[in-house]
């Protein structure tokens, strides 16, 4: 497993744990900032996975957190391979999380799951993928699915907490990599699609979309992901979400 800062700033992890569908959480052990594009391995035996990969210990982090493994794997009510995985910071609050379950993805043997994007919400469907990589895993580096060539593209979608757009229109801003192409979809909290809110059409590099009645609506009030799906004209894919209260 694999923790990635994404963003400017190093991050502190101390006092960050993981915790799967029983709740049980398990600390990741102290370790110095984590600076900014940096990756950090976790495994259940360090010293085995450098030598298969043939890490440089020097270069590239690799930890064994407490008490691992602590997936369960196993949907108790059912009896079937599901679990989730959450990342939490010290202050107990969900830095990210991903679910799966047995009919999520088919099993591919021997191959690591990948997220495609590292700014791909990771409940949205197509956010994980198998190593394309030739070794089955590309632990402490870019991974094999990503479509940004290594360089992770900047931009935003940002837009209210909550919205009626039935009653009043909402507004969501963006700002992109270039122009392109974008398409705009709602996605319940498991990341199932549920309309696409707007067809793929030309954008520039900054603009809005508006949220107004003449949009599809969800058949009922809740929490949903909005996500914006922009393609380069160039090169280059581009994804990103925002959790939001919607009532019709």
């Amino acid at each position: 497993m694999e923790i990635l800062n994404p963003g400017p700033e190093p991050i502190r992890l101390s006092g960050w744990m993981l915790r799967d569908a029983t709740g049980k959480s398990r600390l990741i052990p102290e370790i110095p900032e984590l600076a900014p594009a940096g990756i950090l391995v976790l495994a259940a035996r360090p010293d085995s996975l450098r030598d298969f990969y043939g890490l440089d210990p020097d270069s590239v982090l690799v930890v064994r957190p407490d008490g691992w493994p602590i997936l369960n794997d196993r949907d108790p009510a059912r009896g079937v391979p599901a679990d989730v995985v959450v990342l939490v910071d010290a202050a107990g609050s969900v830095v990210d999380s991903v679910a799966y379950f047995e009919s999520w993805l088919p099993k591919k043997p021997g191959q690591s799951l990948e997220r495609a994007d590292p700014f791909l919400s990771g409940l949205e469907p197509g956010a994980w993928g198998w190593c394309v990589d030739p070794a089955g895993g590309t632990p402490g580096s870019v991974n094999s699915l990503s479509q940004s060539t290594g360089e992770m593209l900047s931009g935003f979608w940002e837009g209210p907490d909550s919205v009626e757009p039935g009653k009043q229109a909402a507004v969501f801003r963006y700002r992109l990599p270039g122009p392109g192409t974008a398409a705009i979809w709602l996605l319940d909290l498991d990341g199932h699609e549920l309309a696409q809110l707007q067809s793929p059409q030309p954008v520039s590099s900054v603009g809005q979309w508006v949220w107004s009645a003449g949009s599809v609506l969800p058949p009922r009030a809740g929490d949903y992901y909005v996500c914006l799906r922009w393609q380069g004209d160039q090169s280059g894919v581009l994804r990103r979400c925002v959790r939001v209260w919607v009532a019709p």
